[in-house]
């Protein structure tokens, strides 16, 4: 079957999660225990039948019609975001909410980082078991799948210093460095970054996401080979022009997340909970007072040619937009949470048995966080778009 407009259909199979009770938090002082039963999902949960449509044999890619009919049907919906450049599909879940409010889950921007997609894949097969999230949510498993197998396909260099998978091609730019430049919006026609190279194709499809959905926090789901650096960390927002609108909010979601995963035996060392605790990645410049100008990083990786170098995710998306040409563009600070998994390897990668079963916990205790503190009712933002109206803006 194909169709003639640029549009992507949705895959056929829908369902509607079952509806869970949850009692809303006072985020001023909460008190609950988060210790919980982290019982395996069954794989057979994330399998579905799919029908992708074609478009005169041009590439498919999500659309705004796309995204405007799942935000009116609020049902669980697997789409499909795009093509990668060898024409892996690219998937994502909508997930419906009780709130007008959206978040984003990503995981697979490096390649290397093979656990990450481990994540968001066990938060996908959780959400499909039901229960109820506050904020309606996008989850992408794997966002550069080209890198992620190569990767996979050399097993003994994975989580090794040789990073085989984490660019796209030798000259590559680092993927979490091909932002637009701060308080700007992403502009489709040039796919320019800050520093004036072309934008991946698949980090291209992840901003047309963002520029249409407009969640207000993201969590961006890494992996780290220092593990006494794994952790969950904020970046601090600020207006278009970078400006501090005030950390205490972020800092407070990525600690009540690490403090989750702590209790039910994850290993999180970098927000030294056991000192005072923190959300700021230490290489990160510190959080400045509100109204005070905020400092960036704006290097990575040192790599040649400054391929490590440009604007990370974390920086653009908690950074305003507020002086597009085009007001669809516009949009408040998201808040953004970078989570840096401890280890690069997923538990199927570990060969002794004990390791298995250890990164298995792991993985289960960062999926379920994500699910009971980064989708429900804390921390609400108050603050950024209205989404009451935003599927009737979407013609």
């Amino acid at each position: 079957m194909r169709v003639t407009s640029a549009i992507l259909l949705l895959i056929a199979f829908t369902a509607n999660l079952a509806a869970g009770s949850s009692a809303k938090k006072d985020l001023a002082g909460k008190k609950e225990d988060h210790v919980v039963d982290t019982t395996k999902t069954s794989e057979d949960a994330f399998l579905f039948a799919s029908n992708i449509t074609e478009n005169k044999g041009e590439e498919l890619s999500f659309s705004r019609d796309a995204l405007k009919k799942i935000l009116e049907e609020r049902k669980t919906t697997r789409f499909l975001l795009g093509r990668s450049k060898q024409m892996q599909t690219i998937e994502a879940w909508f997930f419906p909410g009780t709130s007008d409010k959206n978040a984003l889950v990503i995981g697979g921007v490096h390649g290397t980082e093979l656990s990450s997609t481990e994540v968001a894949k066990t938060l996908i097969q959780k959400l499909l078991l039901g229960g109820e999230n506050y904020y309606n949510v996008i989850v992408i498993q794997c966002l550069f799948p080209d890198n992620a197998a190569t990767a996979k396909e050399n097993a003994n260099a994975i989580g090794s210093t040789a990073n085989v998978g984490r660019y796209s091609f030798s000259t590559a730019a680092d993927p979490n460095r091909q932002m637009p430049s701060p308080g700007q919006p992403f502009d489709e026609e040039s796919g320019k970054d800050h520093m004036g190279r072309e934008i991946e194709k698949e980090n291209q499809l992840l901003l047309r996401l963002i520029n249409m959905f407009k969640p207000e926090r993201i969590a961006n789901i890494h992996a780290i080979r220092d593990t006494e650096h794994a952790g969950i960390y904020a970046d601090p927002r600020t207006d278009s022009k970078s400006y501090a609108l005030g950390f205490e909010t972020d800092s407070g979601l990525a600690v009540e997340m690490a403090l989750m995963v702590d209790k039910n035996g994850g290993y999180i060392p970098g927000n030294q909970l056991n000192k005072k605790p923190t959300a700021l990645y230490y290489k990160d410049p510190t959080p400045v007072g509100k109204g005070s100008f905020q400092k960036r990083n704006f290097s990575g990786s040192s790599l040649a040619n400054n391929r490590g170098s440009g604007i990370s995710l974390g920086t653009w998306a908690s950074t305003a937009v507020s002086d597009a040409k085009d007001p669809m563009l516009d949009r408040g600070a998201m808040r953004i949470l970078t989570i840096e998994f401890p280890g690069y390897k997923r538990p199927v990668d570990y060969k002794d048995v004990n390791q298995k079963d250890y990164f298995n916990r792991q993985v289960e205790v960062y999926a379920l966080t994500i699910q009971k503190i980064f989708l429900r009712e804390y921390f609400v933002e108050e603050d950024g778009l209205d989404k009451t109206n935003v599927a009737a803006t979407m013609k």
